[in-house]
């Protein structure tokens, strides 16, 4: 299964790798808030135990909304209710033809510490095996928020161990809600494609 995961997990960052990028943009404040929300409370979870000392390591390359938009059309079809409906999901879906790549930046994070690293890099240190001289680490390819209301986001997402290679810790696709504090907070794990 790690085999199969660590292969699937290669083929995404290629295919998020070949797409065009016209333009950098920044996130807004509530797309920073949504991510670091949501990092916080990932790492927090007891799938990291073993490796709360371990440094961080973000694929610059963020997961496209698009394939989110896809994953959550895939998972949906367990759940008896929908955050979205079929005209808005044609509507987003007409909206991120055209996506532009986005690459994280270490501003966009609250955590201390946190490192980023190219696909083309990650990629590379597998190939080559020099994952072997770096110290542990935990790395996680994220997507950019899919907002879809004031209230409700999408964050898709994949983790893994440096220390081998690339072996799974967890992946995903999380709600985040906006909370009576106004503060985003996890709700719910939706699901995953990848399991």
């Amino acid at each position: 299964m790690k085999y199969v995961f660590a292969i699937f997990f290669s083929i995404m960052l290629t295919s998020c790798s070949s797409q065009k990028v016209t333009s950098q943009f920044d996130l807004t404040n509530t797309e920073k808030d949504i991510i670091n929300n949501f990092l916080k409370f990932e790492l927090a979870s007891d799938a990291y135990k073993y490796r709360r000392n371990n440094n961080v390591v973000i694929i610059k390359n963020a997961i496209p909304k698009k394939q989110v938009l896809d994953d959550y059309l895939s998972i949906i079809r367990n759940f008896k209710e929908s955050l979205i409906d079929t005209l808005q999901a044609v509507k987003m879906r007409k909206e991120f033809e055209n996506e532009t790549q986005y690459y994280w930046k270490s501003s966009d994070f609250r955590i201390k510490n946190l490192l980023t690293q190219s696909i083309e890099s990650f990629e590379k240190s597998i190939k080559k095996e020099a994952y072997l001289n770096l110290p542990p680490r935990i790395i996680i390819h994220l997507s950019v928020p899919l907002l879809i209301n004031d209230k409700e986001a999408l964050v898709g997402f994949m983790s893994g161990g440096g220390d081998l290679g690339y072996t799974s810790i967890n992946s995903g696709l999380i709600l985040m809600v906006r909370n009576n504090e106004n503060k985003w907070v996890f709700k719910q794990f939706l699901g995953s494609k990848y399991s």
